[in-house]
């Protein structure tokens, strides 16, 4: 499966402090996409979902506190087949709150009558769906822009997504010696503004913040 990264503790894709995993490889090309250079499929990036697994049970193995897994990208029902695979596991042995966000609208990833588009939807906690437009960038803390849907498909977790989805946002912003990462939801032209800000002290932003286009 190609995966960009794994990290954890997210803050900012949902409930609490998370597993976040972002997939290589997105049909839609937004624009205003924060993430463009996970567009392109990358072989480079390719990892069993043995390893994958092991990753996240050696976090998990740290006694740390896992409120669930947010999947990105990329657009992860690229990887449909490895998607099926991956959510489960995570499901069971992870966290039962899994949330995916997806370029697709929920119709049409049903309308693919794909098996494992519709196992790993029966193993999802909630989904963000539809691409992203940035003209309609509404500052939820849950989505990047007020088409996109929130469907909710554990009814337990109702409240949690709910609540969020009305919040205000926030960015996590994490510093590898010269580079800077960041994860959330930006507000219009924040990416620019803060590679224009970082670029003056000399520090290169490495661009994967989440606008909901995956």
């Amino acid at each position: 499966m190609q995966i960009q990264r794994i990290f954890y503790p997210i803050k900012t894709l949902g409930y609490g402090r998370r597993i976040g995993i972002w997939t290589v490889g997105c049909p839609h090309r937004c624009p205003g996409c924060s993430n463009p250079e996970l567009q392109q499929p990358d072989a480079t990036k390719d990892i069993s979902i043995a390893y994958i697994a092991k990753i996240t049970d050696q976090i998990k193995s740290q006694n740390t506190k896992i409120d669930g897994v947010t999947i990105s990208g990329g657009e992860p029902f690229m990887q449909a087949e490895e998607l099926a695979e991956l959510v489960p596991y995570l499901k069971k042995n992870i966290s039962n709150d899994i949330l995916i966000y997806t370029g697709f609208t929920r119709e049409e990833l049903e309308r693919q009558n794909s098996p494992a588009v519709a196992k790993v939807l029966t193993c999802t906690s909630a989904l963000i769906d539809g691409p992203y437009m940035e003209k309609l960038n509404d500052n939820s803390a849950l989505r990047g822009s007020s088409n996109q849907r929130l469907h909710i498909f554990n009814k337990r977790y109702r409240h949690r997504y709910e609540k969020l989805l009305g919040s205000s946002r926030t960015v996590q912003t994490v510093f590898f010696g010269t580079s800077v990462i960041s994860f959330g939801i930006p507000a219009r032209n924040y990416r620019l503004d803060m590679d224009s800000n970082l670029q003056r002290r000399g520090i290169v932003h490495e661009r994967h913040l989440d606008e909901m286009a995956p």
